[in-house]
């Protein structure tokens, strides 16, 4: 892995794909370098790293989902540790159990589950996408969101992410609790499957507590915080060119928020499905 000073200088698809190449230090235990440049580790990166260290102890099957819990915020500037555990190694499915920690602090444990190809019932229904515009035309969510927020629009990252109804982000709009955006990776991922397999894990934790914010005004003073996640892959993992991520939010409770996820090709097929729950607080004010 380069050093920290050097991966700074890279492009966003080649830093994110270096962050998932771990290093082996041990019985099924792996560490990924420090990272930098942002206030508290990206949740879908932690995600992405654990899954990647899973599958690196699996020889036979696909990742076909995972299952997460946020224990901690991540710290910029600390090492990772990946221990995973082997708890099944069965005919049909396998599993394995993962906790990223951060020196005595475990941040993260992940469960994944891994299967092969198997012949047996199949059936998949999609609403209709007729007259969904596609993704040329559309403006980049780093400068939806900096409209919102008012601040600077962030670096870009290695995910592009196009927003289907721009509008319903502006400050204020207290709009439907559904969103549509298009993504792809700002260049070609290699033909390694767990690649694209960690990259859609990466790409899953994006805009998702920003479709449950939009009963509530948006996610201008808003503190989001993930708790769980949730990702099932129905194919063979592939993130070449965009994709369309529909999420919803049908309840929310006690500031924890509930979104669900779909996966589209520009076809209309689902290759994965998402879920998770996170929190969004309005910042606490001083006790006097």
């Amino acid at each position: 892995m380069l050093p920290e000073a050097d991966d700074a200088q890279r492009d966003p698809l080649a830093r994110v794909l270096d962050r998932f190449t771990l290093e082996r230090v041990g019985d099924d235990v792996f560490e990924a370098p420090p990272t930098s440049g942002m206030r508290r580790l990206f949740g879908g990166l932690t995600a992405a790293q654990s899954a990647m260290a899973a599958m690196q102890t699996v020889e036979i099957g696909r990742l076909h989902s995972i299952h997460g819990y946020f224990l901690r915020p991540g710290r910029p500037g600390t090492p990772l540790r990946f221990d995973v555990a082997r708890v099944r190694d069965g005919r049909n499915f396998t599993t394995r159990r993962v906790l990223a920690s951060q020196g005595v602090d475990a941040i993260f444990e992940l469960s994944a589950s891994f299967t092969d190809h198997e012949e047996g019932v199949a059936h998949a229904y999609e609403p209709a996408l007729a007259g969904l515009p596609g993704p040329d035309g559309l403006p980049d969510w780093e400068s939806v969101r900096a409209r919102e927020t008012g601040e600077a629009p962030r670096p870009h990252d290695a995910i592009e992410v196009r927003v289907v109804r721009p509008e319903d982000d502006r400050p204020g709009a207290m709009a439907p609790s559904t969103r549509m955006v298009w993504m792809r990776t700002r260049g070609a991922l290699p033909e390694d499957p767990r690649v694209h397999a960690a990259m859609l894990i990466y790409a899953s934790d994006r805009t998702l507590l920003r479709t449950a914010a939009r009963l509530h005004g948006g996610m201008k003073d808003r503190l989001p915080a993930s708790l769980d996640h949730a990702v099932w892959l129905h194919h063979p993992p592939r993130f070449d060119g965009w994709i369309l991520y529909a999420s919803e939010s049908p309840i929310a409770e006690n500031g924890r928020a509930w979104v669900l996820g779909r996966m589209l090709t520009p076809a209309g097929q689902r290759i994965a499905t998402v879920a998770q729950e996170g929190l969004l607080r309005r910042p606490r004010v001083p006790r006097s």
